[in-house]
């Protein structure tokens, strides 16, 4: 895997490529935007032509939290949307291509329904943004309502979507284990790795979040933890960034505490 981080972009957006650089990684994630507001902030001069003219990091971008469009609330689909399309404008400016984001929460209307109001979303947004940007479905622990928490549903909001190539799937190691799938030895990993594959297929995931999880196994409940400090350990996600499969697939830490701790998880993971 490409050993990176979720970066900060406290001070601006460009402060997050100097980081990046200084930590000695090659792909790192960040917000382009407040994840908590829904109206963004544009992209500057200086931020789009220093993006853009480096070329040695793989950046990922991370959608707003606040975006459900399976929402049954009142205008929250609509805003959702409308925050979609300005993030992809966003990082159509930046050079981005990836987004991962959190599939939604279905509020008790069903979860079917609520995976065919999602993919028409997507698939509508997707349409009228810019070409060269592409969207990845993050896998959930699987709290509340929330969505996406099965390789099934991650399959299905594939097919219903039915853009293959503007997207893909963001693997999340803590929220697969927080959701039943075992990590937490070699063996485990195989095994939920092949039935992904089967499910799924491989080749979908453009994006892997290497973090821990604070909880059991199926706990549905989405609490990262520092890298061996968590019920999955470090060997198993030492044994996963290993797989030949993954060589140049992002592999980004989201565990607690500073950019330089996350730094060090991911290099562990990646035995750097």
């Amino acid at each position: 895997m490409l050993p990176g981080i979720h970066a900060s972009v406290n001070g601006g957006l460009v402060n997050a490529l100097s980081t990046l650089h200084e930590l000695g990684l090659v792909s790192g994630q960040i917000f382009t935007s407040n994840q908590q507001q829904w109206k963004g902030r544009p992209v500057t001069q200086e931020e789009e032509k220093e993006f853009r003219k480096d070329g040695s990091l793989t950046i990922i971008s991370h959608a707003s939290y606040l975006i459900n469009l399976s929402s049954t609330r009142n205008r929250v689909p609509w805003l959702s949307a409308k925050a979609l399309g300005e993030e992809l404008i966003r990082m159509h400016s930046l050079g981005i291509r990836w987004l991962v984001m959190h599939p939604g929460a279905h509020l008790n209307a069903g979860e079917d329904q609520a995976i065919e109001k999602i993919a028409a979303g997507v698939r509508k947004t997707l349409a009228g943004a810019p070409f060269d940007t592409a969207i990845l479905y993050e896998n959930t622990a699987g709290q509340g309502t929330t969505l996406g928490y099965s390789f099934e549903q991650l399959d299905k909001l594939l097919a219903l979507t039915d853009m293959p190539d503007r997207t893909g799937i963001c693997f999340d190691t803590c929220h697969a284990f927080a959701a039943g799938y075992d990590l937490s030895s070699h063996e485990a990993v195989s095994r939920t790795m092949l039935e992904f594959d089967e499910v799924v297929g491989l080749e979908k995931i453009k994006v892997f979040h290497i973090n821990d999880s604070k909880r059991e196994l199926g706990c549905r409940v989405d609490r990262h933890a520092r890298i061996g400090e968590g019920f999955i350990g470090l060997e198993p996600l030492q044994f996963l960034a290993s797989m030949e499969v993954f060589n140049y697939i992002p592999g980004i830490t989201e565990t607690p505490g500073s950019d330089s701790d996350r730094a060090k998880d991911v290099f562990a993971v990646m035995k750097r």
